[in-house]
Order: structure tokens, then sequence, then C-alpha cells
């Protein structure tokens, strides 16, 4: 149960859904799944809401880049979870990188051409989504050519390299940093338009010798396997001031 709040929102939505759609039609298998943050926590809670609602025999499933060491622990601390799935940690060597990428509503273009910023709230820190329709900006040092750092904005700013730009880490906003002699790409480009692919596709060969120079562009710090630098991928101030705002709103 991947929802933007999975207690006031997510378990009472499927409870509603069991009751109303499926018992009527004599369907009583259901189950929901618990995708993020604390398993232990949240299975105990689900597990009274969907008792207290006369379904007990409604499954909870729980995932989130489980292995064997994880349900352990969950085990251990009294979780009320019937089934794991276990994905990436079964099928990828765990010495090798996974990337965790999954659509997420950012934003809603309205009938007059206005944008609605949207967001999705996880109790894991790391799954609250950046809202709005974005681009992002790649800066580099101009004497160099060494990346300094990703810059994700509003799809309507504009980097100018000749004037001084501070950088801050979302993360721990008192970490900022001013930049200047640096240029700048923007990184997203179209690949289909109303379906239409618009895009010059590369031929392997061009796509293997750009990898290498986009790799040749980041510091051997940041490519170390021990401890590495952080490569650091920001918010502007304008995003970063919008997905607070969004925050504040659903508190």
């Amino acid at each position: 149960m991947d929802t933007y709040n999975v207690l006031n929102s997510g378990v009472p939505n499927a409870i509603r859904a069991f009751k109303e759609v499926l018992l009527p039609q004599g369907i009583t298998n259901c189950a929901i799944r618990l995708d993020s943050g604390d398993l232990t926590y949240l299975s105990k809670k689900a597990r009274k809401m969907l008792d207290e609602a006369g379904l007990p025999q409604c499954k909870i499933v729980a995932s989130n880049s489980l292995d064997e060491y994880i349900i352990r622990d969950l085990l251990q601390q009294g979780a009320k979870i019937d089934s794991f799935g276990v994905g990436e940690r079964l099928i990828t060597s765990k010495s090798e990188p996974v990337f965790g990428g999954v659509y997420k509503l950012s934003a809603v273009e309205q009938p007059d051409g206005s944008i609605l910023p949207k967001i999705k709230i996880s109790e894991n820190p790391a799954k609250i989504t950046n809202p709005h329709f974005k681009k992002v900006y790649r800066l580099f040092e101009t004497d160099t050519r060494k990346a300094i750092a990703d810059l994700i904005c509003v799809h309507d700013e504009v980097i100018d390299p000749e004037k001084p730009l501070e950088l801050f880490d979302p993360a721990a906003t008192w970490k900022r940093k001013t930049i200047a002699n640096f240029t700048v790409r923007e990184l997203l480009v179209p690949i289909f338009q109303s379906g239409k692919l618009v895009y010059e596709k590369p031929s392997i060969e061009e796509m293997r010798a750009w990898c290498a120079g986009q790799i040749d562009t980041l510091w051997d710090e940041v490519k170390r396997f021990e401890n590495p630098h952080n490569y650091y991928v920001d918010l502007s101030q304008k995003l970063w001031d919008i997905k607070q705002q969004l925050l504040k709103q659903r508190g």
C-alpha cells in the first residue's frame, strides 16, 4: 500500500473498497501492501484497523528492499505481516548498485493552462516527491569542465551562468555555497511528443562514447569505491519553497 498516508487514507480507503465492492460480490480474499515507513509499526496499526472493521481475513504484505536480515528483524519485532515481497535483493547482487524509480504524479495542468503542483508524502523522507513540472541543469566548472552538481528547478526557471548562484543541500539546508565561473547544460530533452519520436537515436557506439565522456566529467573523489564524495543533486530555492508550502498544507 504505497499511499500518500498509510493510516489516514490508505488503510481506510482499502477497508471501504473491500466492504463496499468486494464483499458484496462474495470475494473475501483480500490484502493490503505496505511499502514504506516503519513496517513493524504500520503493520500493527493496520492489523488493528482491519480487525476492528471486521476484516480479520485480510492479509498484510510487506515490501521495500527486503532481505533475510530485515525480515528476521521484522518478525522479532512482532510485525503483523503475513507475507513478504522480495525483489531487488533476490535478483540483484548486493554489491552492485540498484536504481529504484517509480512514476509519481507531480503536477496537474488545469484547463486554463495553469499548473497545479502535487506532492506525495511518505513516512520515509526519501520517498517524499518533489512537486511541479521540472527541468534539470548540470553545472560545470569552467576551467576544469568537471561537474559541480545537478540542480532541479521549476520548469520556467532559467540559470544565468553570468551571475553567482547559491546552492544548498536539500537534506541539510544549512550547507550552502555560492558558485561563479561555471557553465550550465539542461539535461532533459524531448524523446516523444504527441506520440511521435522527435529524438535522433544515436548508435550504440555513440551512446558508449557519450556515457564515457559524462563519467569523465566527475571528479575521481566521487568515483572511488571506498568513502566516495557525494555528488549533489540540489533543488532550486523556488522549488524548495513550493515543496515546503505543500508539506505545511498537508500538516
